[in-house]
């Protein structure tokens, strides 16, 4: 393909690794891929307050978008919402020994994904890659 048609090849291998990681967090915890990575930021943050509004901002989602997949993690009992002692209007998000559990299984299913993803492509040739991608973005802004 020409460099004209860059977007459209980004957007194809896009598309392709997004659906690819959705049907794999789905046969893992039968949890979508935004679900997943939000599980996985509240695992790595046990340390902070995290309230629905730092996810709406961190993944750029609407309020109803992130009460829905937290609605869904709750249900699967691997986060927990408390009220603040601050602002009753508010919930802290907490993760579970569930959580944990879970967010260690998908993690250990998306690195061998991502093992596959790289196939025999060299470290540096990935590294090139991936700052390329970082300039791309940064043209954009």
């Amino acid at each position: 393909m020409a460099i004209e048609n860059l977007g459209l090849e980004v957007r194809i291998l896009s598309n392709l690794i997004y659906n690819k990681l959705n049907q794999l967090t789905m046969e893992t915890e039968n949890i979508s891929i935004h679900q997943c990575w939000i599980l996985q930021y509240l695992t790595e943050n046990t340390d902070k307050e995290i309230y629905q509004k730092d996810i709406e901002q961190l993944f750029s989602i609407k309020r109803a978008t992130a009460n829905q997949m937290l609605r869904t993690l709750e249900a699967k009992g691997y986060i927990r919402r408390t009220l603040s002692a601050d602002d009753a209007r508010k919930n802290i998000l907490t993760v579970t020994k569930e959580g944990i559990a879970a967010c260690g299984h998908l993690k250990e299913t998306l690195y061998q994904f991502l093992l596959k993803l790289h196939g025999d492509i060299p470290r540096e040739e990935l590294e090139r890659f991936q700052a390329t991608l970082h300039k791309l973005w940064r043209n954009i802004e």
